[in-house]
């Protein structure tokens, strides 16, 4: 088990006692999502003697809950333009809730969420990171990710941009 994975799991145990705890808050409930991500950033490796190249996307992003108010599990599926070259990702991604973000007594407005996730390539691309994600009345994210391309020794920064594409359905009353 490697370093990010073994954070990644303490991280996982720390927060886990809490979702109890937290069982009135209406962020990260039971089901599932699909969001349309847009992506924009840089491919680089840090070094003067190579140019940074710019890397766009636009993908699929379907999740399911996996445990309630704080842990939600999915895929990663997108066409991106990097190094020059149009190629596809696809990968498994996951995302901690970090904290709500409540608007007084009007409830909660957003989340803010930990994202860990791997992407591989048709372009040999070979990829693990995360970042940070904000989730905005359940109806749109953004947020930043920051990924090593281990097999080609660079890096990916992007911010991206997405919208959730199907329904929010209502929450049933557990006492009917």
């Amino acid at each position: 088990m490697c370093a990010v994975q073994k954070t990644l799991l303490a991280i996982l145990l720390l927060f886990c006692g809490s979702a109890t705890a937290q069982s009135g808050d209406p962020e990260f409930t039971k089901g599932w999502l699909l969001n349309a991500r847009l992506t924009n950033g840089v491919v680089t490796s840090f070094h003067g003697s190579q140019p940074d190249s710019y890397a766009g996307g636009l993908g699929l992003n379907p999740q399911v809950t996996i445990v309630p108010h704080l842990l939600r599990a999915g895929v990663h599926l997108s066409g991106v333009y990097a190094n020059k070259k149009a190629s596809a990702l696809a990968g498994p991604m996951m995302a901690l809730k970090l904290k709500s973000m409540k608007l007084g007594h009007f409830g909660t407005i957003a989340n803010l969420h930990l994202i860990a996730e791997a992407n591989w390539g048709t372009h040999q691309q070979a990829m693990a990171g995360g970042g940070l994600g904000l989730e905005i009345a359940k109806l749109a994210h953004i947020g930043l990710s920051v990924q090593r391309d281990y097999r080609q020794s660079n890096w990916w920064l992007q911010s991206f941009i997405a919208i959730r594409l199907n329904k929010i359905l209502p929450e049933r009353d557990p006492y009917q």
